[in-house]
């Protein structure tokens, strides 16, 4: 149970991270402000999530956390050395990024099932049993 919580967790700091990296990066394109889509309304009810949709999102959450963990081990052998770091942060992002498409979500969808989960204990409730099983 504490390696579901945990594994959720992780989740939620991985989106922040990555909706960060994102903006960082769309803010590097010409015309990035154009594309920025605005921030959801924090008044309008959550719709309800399909089991498909949810499962491709645990699935998603499970790839992540390995990922985040690979890369970690590996920002920890290049302390002192930031462009290395750097680099490896990058591919981490890339990767993160790479495993949620692969679970047929947007970058904005999962950032926004994260929120989701966030917000609605039941809807936690079902994600950490699903990452259970």
């Amino acid at each position: 149970m504490e390696s579901s919580r945990t594994a959720l967790r992780l989740a939620l700091t991985t989106a922040i991270t990555l909706a960060s990296a994102s903006a960082f990066a769309a803010t590097q394109a010409p015309g990035a402000a154009a594309q920025m889509p605005p921030p959801p309304a924090a008044a309008t009810a959550m719709p309800r999530i399909g089991h498909t949709t949810l499962k491709h999102f645990v699935t998603a959450i499970r790839h992540v956390s390995q990922i985040r963990a690979t890369y970690a081990k590996k920002l920890q052998a290049m302390k002192g050395q930031p462009g290395a770091a750097r680099g490896i942060q990058v591919r981490a992002q890339q990767s993160m990024i790479a495993a949620i498409k692969g679970q047929h979500l947007t970058l904005p969808q999962y950032n926004n099932l994260v929120r989701q989960v966030d917000a609605d204990p039941t809807l936690r409730a079902r994600v950490l049993h699903m990452l259970r099983q």
